[in-house]
């Protein structure tokens, strides 16, 4: 009898894609073992009225698949990777990320217009403080509202005339085949994409004894960028409850490392070329100037 994994995740459609992403991964590559997916309920699954930030942010879809893993109900968890907490549990430990998805943000809008040609005074819907603040910049005279619930019913307000827009990651969007309801891609030099946007992170106790199985899910390239992605927010305590992006890609043979933070008194942001071979320095001081600013 072939030993059984247990894949943990939340319920909602981009949840269940994203576990059968790599439960079809491990289906391929390892057919010594059978996969089973389960599903946890989180708080933030339970609530849809107050805002994330209001929840306690980063954390409250994760909290009780880590519960589960602690408690060896499942094996291994998937997360959307932004949407862990900087700390996690000493027990618990990512061992993988997927490739990476474009971690763009995108605009979705009632009749297909992009950002720039819609009217003044256009409700817009979002759910994260950090593209909040950046498209007040874009436009101060677009009335932006948060917003809560998943893709579709997101999608859904802007079908039945709710909202004007709605800003929403392209990876959600690309992953679940929406993309026909796109209307505008936002460039990185517009809004600073959420740290680990678009990975999608694989969990497991430290104890676990087979890691191994997942090591192949992504290139070197994905699992250092999220690295370092990750080490900004520990480093910076999360950002807490201030607005915060922060972005890596490749750039020719080195990194541009983007970054944006909304604090009491000011707005921060910049784009640096990170060199491969002074990249911890490089990247080190761009974390203290930021800290500077906290």
């Amino acid at each position: 009898m072939k030993q059984e994994i247990k894949i943990g995740t939340r319920g909602s459609k981009l949840a269940l894609w994203q576990a059968n992403y790599v439960k079809s991964y491990l289906e391929k590559n390892f057919h010594d073992f059978s996969y089973q997916i389960k599903i946890i309920k989180t708080t933030g699954d339970l609530n849809l009225k107050d805002n994330l930030d209001n929840l306690g942010g980063r954390g409250v879809f994760v909290k009780e698949i880590q519960n589960a893993l602690i408690n060896k109900e499942i094996d291994v968890a998937i997360h959307s990777y932004k949407d862990l907490p900087t700390k996690n549990p000493n027990e618990l430990e990512i061992i993988s990320v997927s490739p990476r998805e474009d971690e763009r943000d995108v605009l979705i809008s009632k009749n297909g217009d992009n950002f720039y040609k819609l009217v003044s005074k256009s409700i817009i819907g979002t759910g994260s403080n950090r593209r909040t603040e950046q498209l007040k910049i874009l436009r101060d005279d677009l009335i932006v509202k948060p917003l809560r619930g998943n893709i579709d019913s997101r999608i859904g307000k802007v079908l039945n005339n709710e909202l004007d827009a709605i800003v929403i990651a392209a990876a959600g969007i690309n992953r679940l085949g929406l993309t026909k309801h796109i209307s505008y891609h936002f460039d990185f030099d517009e809004i600073i994409p959420s740290p680990l946007q678009g990975y999608i992170a694989i969990e497991s106790r430290k104890d676990f004894s087979l890691k191994s199985l997942f090591y192949g899910l992504s290139e070197n390239n994905d699992k250092f960028i999220a690295k370092y992605e990750s080490k900004a927010l520990l480093l910076l305590n999360g950002s807490c409850d201030l607005p915060f992006g922060f972005n890596i890609r490749n750039f020719n043979s080195d990194f541009q490392c983007r970054f944006f933070l909304k604090s009491k008194d000011n707005v921060y942001s910049g784009s640096e070329i990170l060199k491969k071979e002074n990249f911890d320095k490089n990247f080190n001081n761009i974390i203290e100037n930021i800290s500077s600013h906290i």
